[in-house]
């Protein structure tokens, strides 16, 4: 008798004729398509668009140091 994992299936497949699209649905549906796209879009935006320090900016690591007072 071995171990069932089936049970554990959170999206069970229910059978066509007990189902039916509705509008409501369908806008549900396009509207979390949409914001999905829109957080992929704001965080690929924030990964290409970082800034990098020029030679006058203090680092990082500097700026630890001098918040920590360890030289």
């Amino acid at each position: 008798m071995p171990f069932d994992f089936r049970r554990f299936d959170i999206y069970r497949k229910v059978p066509k004729d007990l189902t039916q699209p509705t509008y409501t649905g369908a806008i549900i549906s396009i509207c979390c398509c949409f914001f999905i796209l829109f957080l992929f879009l704001s965080e690929l935006t924030g990964f290409i668009t970082t800034e990098m320090p020029t030679l006058g900016e203090e680092s990082a690591w500097a700026s630890w140091q001098r918040l920590t007072h360890c030289e």
